[in-house]
């Protein structure tokens, strides 16, 4: 009977180490959308097929090495938002195929003093240049 006794203690790497503090485990990093322009790209993060039929593979192009979405139902390339399996799990994926949220950054944020500004010139005008 070769049994470890109960009193001996583990090291920081015992039988059920953990990950707390460990460098080989891979950091995760915060997920970002990806579109191209302002159109939805499958190789986002975000970007799911209803279908369960998105794979991510790696092709070579000119010699480069560059990843591909690869659509198991048609054995093709991905055609992205234009599918009609194609979703978005932030739902940030527009009925024309753009992303909302490359359409939110591209909008222009207006700060408080321009929209006081915009009301001290509307309060200005006078009704009569109106009629």
């Amino acid at each position: 009977m070769n049994k470890r006794p109960f009193n001996k203690s583990y090291s920081s790497r015992g039988p059920h180490r953990s990950f707390k503090n460990d460098r080989s485990r891979p950091l995760q990093r915060k997920a970002y959308p990806m579109p191209k322009g302002d159109k939805c790209n499958p190789l986002c993060p975000f970007f799911v097929c209803t279908r369960n039929a998105l794979v991510i593979v790696t092709k070579s192009y000119r010699g480069k090495i560059r990843k591909v979405a690869f659509c198991r139902l048609t054995g093709s390339e991905c055609i992205g938002a234009e599918c009609k399996f194609a979703s978005c799990r932030i739902n940030a994926l527009l009925p024309d195929g753009r992303c909302a949220k490359a359409l939110e950054k591209k909008t222009r944020k207006t700060t408080d003093k321009e929209l006081f500004r915009e009301m001290e010139e509307i309060e200005d005008y006078d009704v009569e240049d109106f009629l």
